[in-house]
């Protein structure tokens, strides 16, 4: 299994608002390198959404089922607007990044300007199916967070590199993880592995919570 903290720091400057206030928006979802990925990301939510529209069904007190999605660290909307295309979907995200919000308005998906994984914790409603794309990697503590969206969300999507090393990686992360190591932090949150998959460098799990 490998995983590796890749700051000496207790807080890494990634991870801060200082860092990421001046940044340009990132329109992955309209770029080659990034659209698979979050393609990959929605069928991976779709496909968790699916398995709880069945279980409410055969529920003694169904009714028609929406599913609530919870995009955590959203960037500018784009997987949001993706999973619009959902009818039993209800899709929200968040995101501290000021040039985000542009996208927000002009791809109309639902997203807030907040601290999601500091200080605005408490203000976040995570759903049924968290997400967490390309975030993990930039915070101070993954392993917390993951814990943390584990006590709520049933389903959790998640997404990182898979081939970055202390050696090689972007400059913008905090964290590296092998696909052993990727598992390791979901399970430890309390989610079973359903699928695993690799698209390009990237990784993609959706996660059961083992209770759930």
């Amino acid at each position: 299994m490998g995983e590796w903290k890749l700051f000496d720091d207790a807080i890494p400057h990634v991870s801060t608002f200082e860092f990421h206030k001046d940044r340009a928006r990132a329109p992955h979802v309209d770029q080659p390198h990034h659209r698979p990925r979050l393609q990959r990301a929605c069928e991976l939510v779709a496909e968790a959404a699916d398995e709880l529209v069945v279980e409410a069904s055969l529920s003694e007190t169904s009714t028609a089922a929406v599913v609530g999605v919870s995009d955590l660290g959203c960037g500018d909307g784009g997987l949001l607007q993706l999973l619009a295309e959902h009818p039993h979907i209800d899709a929200w995200g968040y995101d501290f990044q000021p040039s985000n919000a542009v996208g927000w308005k002009q791809r109309s998906v639902t997203a807030s300007a907040l601290d999601v994984f500091g200080a605005d914790r408490d203000q976040v409603r995570l759903g049924d199916v968290a997400v967490v794309t390309e975030a993990l990697e930039h915070l101070a503590d993954p392993h917390g967070v993951v814990r943390w969206i584990g006590k709520s969300a049933r389903w959790i999507v998640a997404s990182s590199p898979w081939q970055e090393r202390p050696a090689r990686h972007d400059e913008c992360h905090a964290w590296a993880w092998d696909l052993a190591g990727y598992q390791a932090l979901l399970r430890q949150g309390g989610y079973a592995i359903e699928v695993h998959d690799r698209v390009g460098p990237f990784q993609l799990i959706l996660g059961r919570r083992r209770d759930g």
